[in-house]
């Protein structure tokens, strides 16, 4: 049996204060468990229950330690539990005191402390030399890499606590069936890093979304360039950005520019520039899908040490927000943080890594000490073009290492992430327009099934307008476009699958642009939606 019992105590090293640590007191056979340690403040406890017993249910073991002293006595404290038993994760209960020109504000009995790390590359950009950092209190030998997942969710009442709580329970225990699960959503800046920089990461961009998301994946794009099908009206733009949030989804990704309380604009020709999203405008986020795991490549935005709340701590807190943020604390340079950003696609779309904190914490250590599988054919681009991405060439691995530092999660690092299932589907390789294309493949469970023929990914179903100037007028023109743009799919059918059996249909392919395409399958079963890709070539 498991019961409370022990008030533990570790001697603070630093200014000799007493750190009282409650933990969970277990039989021999259960020392070896997987035991998860909770820096929560005593006021928070009650709320944090159900997540405590929710947990146990799952097999973890938990314990509190108390946010006594300062970061570093807690952070011995966690490696004192950590001596005995299977640490998995670390979940940070609490904001953190302000920190703004050198000078801490007031620390609440509710703050839990950051760490903070002098900084040597990205004070190259104008950041500020310290970079507020939780990895620490995941280094567990002191290596300066990440060895349990950490997480901070940063309320600051009980009554943000319970509501965080209750929106963790309903996401692994339901959306079982929500079609927007095989849903990834990215939203661009523009670079503004000049021309020879953008061409780049442009390019890598359209790499990691072709070659890092597989097929079965439905994936859009706003991008904040008047100039591209991708770009709706940009007056409306703001209100777009919301709605791709709103609609739900496995992950929603911003990727440019990044302030504390807003991100980046849009530029327009004889107009004001356009904010994409500002912290007011995080009233409009009502999620009605699947709430996603929201990634932010950008500067600040999750700066939880502010003086007021950053973009990242409104949206975790959000009643309808997102499930869980990414986001950094400072200043954030091209190259690392693509680096990452291709880490975090593998280990979820490649290797399928169920537990967000599993996710962000082997990107961060592949960031900085990566293993030979972790050399995909992006890392290896990047790393190749990192002299001209990064702003100090010969302190490659300081960059890296300060954007593990710098990117934290807000949010729940237990997080199991609602993948689809997959299905492998069955055809010809060839096709020609006019002929059907026989498509077979194991029905895993009864539902509402669609095959569709898409087209692969960066490559339009229609001529996009030459947009060389722009004109107002256009606006529904530049919505109509944009909604095209994101419609990938030249044909489908669709019927209501009765069981579990070998399926076989046919797709009459007609009227598709010659090329390369995508067959994808999408089946809502009651408790589980599963897809499958194939790549085809249509001929004329």
């Amino acid at each position: 049996m498991i019961r409370w019992g022990y008030l533990l105590s570790f001697p603070n090293r630093l200014n000799s204060l007493l750190l009282l640590v409650v933990v969970f007191v277990a039989t021999t056979e259960l020392c070896h468990a997987r035991f998860v340690v909770c820096v929560c403040p005593q006021q928070f406890e009650n709320a944090w229950q159900p997540w405590i017993e929710y947990r146990q249910t799952q097999g973890y073991q938990i314990g509190i330690v108390r946010p006594e002293g300062s970061a570093a006595s807690i952070r011995e404290a966690i490696k004192s539990i950590a001596n005995s038993r299977e640490l998995k994760a670390v979940v940070l209960l609490g904001d953190t005191p302000t920190f703004s020109d050198g000078k801490f504000g007031e620390r609440k009995s509710e703050h839990v402390p950051t760490f903070y790390s002098q900084a040597k590359v990205n004070v190259l950009f104008g950041s500020e030399p310290e970079i507020a950092s939780d990895l620490p209190y995941g280094d567990l030998n002191g290596d300066g890499l990440v060895d349990v997942p950490v997480g901070r969710i940063p309320v600051e009442t009980q009554v943000q606590l319970k509501g965080y709580v209750q929106r963790v329970l309903n996401y692994e225990r339901g959306f079982t069936d929500a079609v927007s699960k095989r849903d990834v959503h990215f939203v661009a800046g523009v670079g503004g890093f000049g021309p020879a920089i953008d061409g780049v990461l442009t390019t890598v961009t359209r790499k990691f979304i072709s070659q890092g998301i597989p097929g079965s994946f439905r994936v859009t794009m706003t991008q904040a360039s008047w100039q591209s099908p991708f770009c709706p009206d940009p007056f409306r733009f703001g209100q777009h950005t919301l709605n791709r949030l709103n609609d739900g989804g496995l992950f929603w990704i911003y990727m440019g520019h990044g302030l504390r309380d807003q991100l980046d604009q849009i530029q327009v020709p004889g107009a004001q520039p356009i904010p994409i999203m500002k912290l007011e405008n995080l009233e409009g986020v009502a999620i009605r899908g699947l709430p996603p795991v929201c990634v932010f490549l950008a500067c600040y935005v999750g700066a939880f040490d502010s003086s007021k709340p950053c973009i990242g701590e409104k949206l975790i807190l959000l009643e309808q927000g997102p499930v869980a943020v990414f986001a950094a604390s400072r200043v954030s340079m091209p190259y690392a943080m693509s680096v990452m950003g291709d880490g975090m696609l593998r280990q979820c779309f490649r290797l399928r890594e169920e537990v967000l904190g599993n996710v962000v914490t082997n990107a961060k250590r592949s960031l900085v000490v990566p293993k030979a599988a972790d050399r995909t054919a992006n890392r290896k681009l990047l790393d190749g073009l990192a002299g001209s991405l990064s702003p100090a060439p010969h302190l490659l691995a300081e960059e890296r290492s300060e954007h593990a530092l710098m990117f934290n999660l807000l949010g729940d690092p237990l997080i199991r992430l609602k993948y689809p299932e997959g299905v492998k589907l069955n055809c010809l390789p060839i096709v020609k327009n006019g002929e059907s294309l026989e498509v077979s493949f194991q029905a895993p469970a009864s539902g509402n099934a669609v095959l569709e023929l898409a087209t692969e990914r960066g490559v339009q179903r229609f001529i996009p307008l030459r947009r060389e100037q722009f004109d107002r007028n256009q606006s529904d023109v530049y919505d109509r476009e944009y909604r095209q743009a994101n419609d990938a799919v030249w044909l489908s059918d669709q019927w209501q699958q009765e069981r579990s059996t070998m399926v076989s249909r046919d797709l009459l392919i007609k009227d598709v642009k010659p090329g390369f395409q995508t067959v994808r399958l999408v089946l809502r079963g009651e408790e589980q939606v599963y897809i499958g890709s194939k790549r085809i070539y249509v001929s004329d």
